[in-house]
């Protein structure tokens, strides 16, 4: 008999938790979700992009290209898939560094590479692979703080990590390093 007696507090209840669900303003979750920010939202899409910049003096500094470019304007950032860059001193001394996945960040002219990152020194021939590398576009240098393995012919270098200075030439490894040599004609 208790039961008969209060079905009204069953629907008052039942009322309370849809209005709950609903919310004050009648939209449903779909409507509360968060507007997307502004920086969130791509502004521009490339493809088969290919941006050359020159130096003061006249001469090619880096070319960038990329599969694909989404770039963001408010945060100044863009991401890129396969993207390739080439590195130029001017006296053809190159470098060349390509990946599955890039992010650029336009105003501090930092390269983000993940996936696949290969650096190749293309004078000398030297192949350096790792899982991630951050290029800083204008300081010219290049860091991994990935395991990485350098070839050169038949040499082998593996180590914890790694710091090129892309204008000296130079590839600082971190600690861990491994190592096999072949010497030539063996």
């Amino acid at each position: 008999m208790e039961r008969r007696r209060r079905p009204w507090l069953l629907a008052a209840v039942l009322v309370g938790v849809v209005a709950c669900y609903l919310g004050i303003t009648g939209g449903g979750p779909l409507e509360r979700r968060p507007v997307a920010q502004q920086a969130d939202i791509v502004q521009t899409y490339l493809l088969d992009s290919r941006s050359l910049t020159y130096a003061e003096d006249g001469n090619l500094a880096h070319v960038m290209e990329a599969v694909r470019v989404e770039h963001r304007g408010d945060d100044e950032v863009s991401d890129l898939e396969q993207p390739r860059f080439y590195s130029h001193d001017g006296n053809n001394q190159t470098w060349s560094a390509s990946a599955t996945r890039g992010r650029l960040k336009h105003r501090t002219g930092i390269l983000i590479l993940r996936k696949d990152v290969v650096l190749t020194d293309d004078k000398a021939g030297g192949v350096l692979e790792t899982s991630a590398m951050t290029l800083n576009l204008k300081q010219r240098t290049a860091r991994s703080k990935v395991p990485v393995r350098v070839t050169q012919g038949n040499n082998v270098l593996t180590a914890d990590g790694m710091f090129a200075d892309l204008k000296r030439q130079t590839i600082r490894l971190m600690p861990g390093v491994e190592g096999i040599y072949v010497p030539e004609g063996s």
